[in-house]
């Protein structure tokens, strides 16, 4: 159907259709902006949009300081593949090199509060499909506290991804130790503050000395 032979209902329902998928759509993502791309093509490619509609669409989703990023891409807009062209200077200006996701994995990452899986998947986004999982694996493993990684080094198992939800499970039932112990840990040694003035020449005095380095607390067997 030409633009002449639309009725005014089907222009309406294309307005509503393109309204519609705006808003399905949130605004441009600049610390994650191939995986917004990703979402946002899951969103159009259903729709068969043409290029100067999704290139348009593109444009409402960036503000004031993203529009200036591109300009004279804007002002002097290419007659065919608007769109590309578009993707490709907003991945070019706000996406990081691949030496910069590199150094970030190697240098400046490290669980937190976060699951073990968790920072697997962060780790593999960094890495690109670069670094083959064997590789990638001890790595990750570097980053995870001694008593997970005792367990893991004793398993049969060598899938990455199944490594991660070992991991996780480990974690959940290390992690809440309970409080009440850390508690009663430090009012014995204020009980006995004069049978033990200094914590560190009395650790011959412990039994055993277990350290969780998944938690906040630690957990002392007394002689």
């Amino acid at each position: 159907m030409t633009s002449e032979n639309r009725t005014p209902s089907d222009s309406t329902a294309s307005e509503l259709a393109t309204v519609t998928v705006s808003s399905r759509i949130p605004e441009f993502w600049c610390d994650q902006a191939r995986l917004w791309f990703v979402q946002c093509e899951v969103i159009l490619t259903p729709q068969k949009l043409s290029d100067e509609a999704k290139f348009n669409l593109v444009v409402t989703k960036l503000g004031k300081d993203l529009i200036q990023q591109v300009s004279d891409i804007l002002l002097q807009q290419p007659q065919t593949k608007k769109y590309d062209t578009l993707k490709s200077r907003l991945l070019a200006v706000f996406e990081e090199s691949e030496n910069r996701q590199l150094q970030k994995l190697l240098c400046e990452i490290d669980l937190g509060d976060e699951k073990p899986s968790q920072l697997l998947r962060r780790m593999r986004d960094l890495a690109r499909g670069k670094i083959p999982d064997e590789t990638l694996s001890i790595m990750w493993q570097g980053h995870l506290p001694a008593a997970v990684r005792s367990v893991l080094a004793v398993t049969d198992v060598k899938d990455l991804e199944n490594l991660a939800t070992i991991a996780d499970k480990i974690m959940e039932n290390t992690r809440p130790i309970q409080i009440a112990e850390a508690l009663f840990f430090n009012k014995k040694l204020a009980k006995n503050g004069n049978r033990y003035p200094s914590f560190p020449a009395n650790l011959a005095k412990l039994s055993n000395v277990i350290v969780l380095t998944t938690g906040s607390y630690y957990l002392y067997t007394w002689l």
